[in-house]
């Protein structure tokens, strides 16, 4: 093993490794493998932590974000898809295979006003209730369904947060989740709209993939 500065073995802990390039200490998170048929032991690297200096001592690198991230609204669409399981279940019981379908499409029209794809996307509907097509043109059945799913939304919203409702239907869609390198978690909302939602009683902790 080489023979390094105390100043830079100080930083090597348990499974990682220095490496010396250039004039500079590098550390690694490394482990041991064995190689099969041979009686041999190999390192394997697993992660770049940083880089080590005498001045600065141990300075990490720079942590690189996944290369997709998908910021989803999260608030308002989970908030109405908890209080308005029963409406949701009813449709089942008229539509069936399309109840989804219906709720969905009514739940975009009670946020936007119209149906369209590119918001069922951007919105936690598409996670808890994936793989719907919206710019599929409903029947008359099922844009009656949609037009009175959005009013039970709206009345069901207006019993539960009484004065507040126009405060909680604009500041519920401030609730957004996050989802990068396979791992999901609710953004951090704007100063008062936590504290204001939690006065509500509607709290956002973990997120639920439905």
């Amino acid at each position: 093993m080489a023979k390094y500065p105390d100043w830079v073995m100080e930083h090597k802990k348990k499974g990682t490794y220095i490496n010396y390039k250039n004039g500079k200490y590098y550390l690694y998170a490394a482990h041991s493998e064995r190689m099969p048929g041979t009686g041999k032991v190999k390192r394997v690297f697993d992660r770049h932590l940083g880089r080590i200096t005498e001045e600065g001592g141990f300075i990490p690198s720079k942590k690189k974000l996944p290369d997709e991230i998908y910021v989803y609204e999260h608030g308002l669409s989970e908030t109405i898809l908890s209080l308005c399981a029963k409406v949701h279940s009813g449709l089942k019981r008229e539509f069936r295979i399309n109840a989804d379908y219906v709720m969905a499409g009514g739940i975009l029209l009670f946020m936007h006003g119209m149906v369209k794809q590119e918001f069922y996307e951007s919105s936690w509907l598409s996670i808890r209730i994936p793989g719907l097509d919206m710019d599929k043109a409903p029947t008359d059945k099922q844009r009656t369904g949609m037009e009175r799913t959005q009013r039970m939304i709206k009345d069901t919203l207006t019993n539960r947060f009484g004065e507040s409702y126009d405060a909680a239907a604009a500041l519920l869609p401030l609730v957004r989740a996050v989802r990068a390198g396979g791992e999901t978690a609710i953004a951090a909302a704007p100063a008062g709209v936590t504290e204001f939602l939690n006065g509500c009683g509607i709290y956002f902790g973990e997120v639920q993939n439905g």
